[in-house]
């Protein structure tokens, strides 16, 4: 029997997480590498003035403007940064259901690593920009879902340790978000683009050798015609959790677009007379959280934080942090302090919502559906990266406290939704409700 049907974790569950977790490490060093360039590189290079558009940009730009109206160079690569990023999670879904149903996750881990390789490999020639961008969306849309379901399945939802779990393997995620924007920061400062891409594609590919080292289990080699449901599925809690964790995110998500374009333009970028790539401000992105992650822990074994409890108080966080960071343009500050400030907040929140989103929705799914609903979290990026994306097309257009202000008020909504999501106390307080409304004379 695969791992999937323990009633208790095994002792070998935590040596597989491992590498479960250094894989996606790999991944995330992989992906962030790159993401953390995408817009200074396109604003700076690719969409430069003078310089000839790559293959099918052309056209991109003439379907969006006919859509948002004249776009500068900031506002079209900010809706491109929107667009890919947001289709990588599009197709999460899709994705687990190809594991789930078709190729077994193992397969569509494999291939996903694959294509995510040949994907930053294109990206190093300036002409392949959109077909790259391709490679990478199916590539994400095989692997992440289909790897974090894993994790899940190593833990039942009765396990005290699955909460513990989902928080150390946001910690190794970010540990990749930390590392790859410092490496490929650095690659593209001094040596180049297509030194940056291409270490990032080296890098998915060691991913793919961790991956391999994990012994193969029916359940991820072949479908199972019927597979063992052990726990119910409860829609008000994990679509519920999905909700606030997409509208947390709607803000959040902007410190790997303009945010980075922000401090390019408006902080010192200089320490001790050294200069400072943006990128590295992604980098900080990743050490906080995963310092953030391990103050969390230890601190929510002390208050015995329920999941609700958690999101509620990372949406607060994230409010905060671009409350602050709304503060800091209003008054023109161009130290380092302040944008290192509202990282740490932001991720601050990060720590608090994204696992206890995952841990809600994981444990209200049944094990036949946990590759798809994994996906459907994931989805979370999808609706933020498109709704970043957008917003980016207002920096120009509005005073920069403004801009930040906006994503103040976003994540003020995921608080309120939180809140109210808490008070019903779960799925059964809820039908109770809808009962008495519907019986009401």
């Amino acid at each position: 029997m695969g791992i999937a049907g323990n009633s208790q974790a095994k002792p070998a569950s935590w040596p597989v997480f491992y590498r479960l977790a250094g894989t996606e490490l790999w991944e995330r060093f992989s992906l962030h590498g790159m993401k953390a360039l995408l817009t200074l590189y396109l604003v700076r290079e690719v969409l430069a003035e003078g310089g000839g558009l790559p293959w099918g940009m052309a056209g991109l730009r003439a379907m969006l403007e006919s859509l948002w109206g004249p776009l500068s160079p900031v506002a079209f690569g900010s809706h491109i940064y929107g667009l890919y990023a947001a289709l990588t999670y599009f197709v999460l879904p899709l994705g687990g259901l190809v594991g789930d149903r078709l190729v077994g996750r193992r397969a569509a881990v494999v291939t996903g690593a694959l294509f995510i390789s040949c994907g930053h490999l294109a990206l190093t020639g300036e002409y392949l920009l959109l077909p790259a961008l391709l490679l990478l969306i199916v590539g994400t849309g095989l692997l992440k879902g289909n790897l974090a379901a894993q994790v899940g399945e190593l833990f039942p939802a009765s396990d005290g340790r699955r909460d513990r779990a989902f928080a150390l393997y946001l910690a190794f995620l970010n540990i990749g978000v930390m590392l790859g924007p410092l490496i490929c920061g650095l690659l593209a400062q001094f040596l180049g683009w297509g030194y940056a891409f291409g270490a990032a594609g080296v890098a998915m590919l060691a991913g793919l050798g961790v991956y391999l080292t994990i012994p193969a289990t029916p359940r991820h080699e072949r479908v199972r015609a019927a597979p063992v449901e052990d726990r119910p599925y409860r829609p008000v809690t994990a679509i519920g959790a999905i909700l606030v964790v997409i509208l947390a995110f709607c803000a959040y998500e902007q410190v790997s677009n303009i945010f980075l374009l922000w401090v390019s333009d408006e902080i010192r970028l200089t320490v001790w007379g050294l200069p400072v790539p943006p990128a590295w401000f992604a980098s900080a992105d990743g050490v906080f959280t995963v310092l953030m992650v391990v103050l969390t822990m230890r601190w929510q074994r002390l208050a015995a934080l329920r999941d609700w409890d958690r999101l509620a108080m990372g949406c607060a966080a994230i409010m905060l942090g671009y409350a602050l960071l709304a503060l800091v343009a209003g008054t023109g500050l161009r130290s380092m302090v302040g944008p290192l400030a509202v990282l740490l907040l932001l991720d601050l929140g990060v720590a608090l919502v994204w696992p206890a989103g995952l841990a809600l929705i994981t444990g209200a799914t049944p094990q036949r559906l946990a590759g798809v609903m994994v996906g459907i979290f994931y989805l979370h990026g999808f609706f933020a990266n498109l709704v970043v994306g957008s917003l980016g097309a207002l920096y120009q257009r509005v005073p920069s406290a403004t801009f930040w202000a906006i994503h103040a008020g976003i994540a003020g909504s995921a608080v309120l939704v939180s809140l109210a999501l808490r008070a019903l106390g779960g799925e059964r307080r809820m039908f109770r409700i809808f009962r008495r409304v519907n019986t009401a004379p």
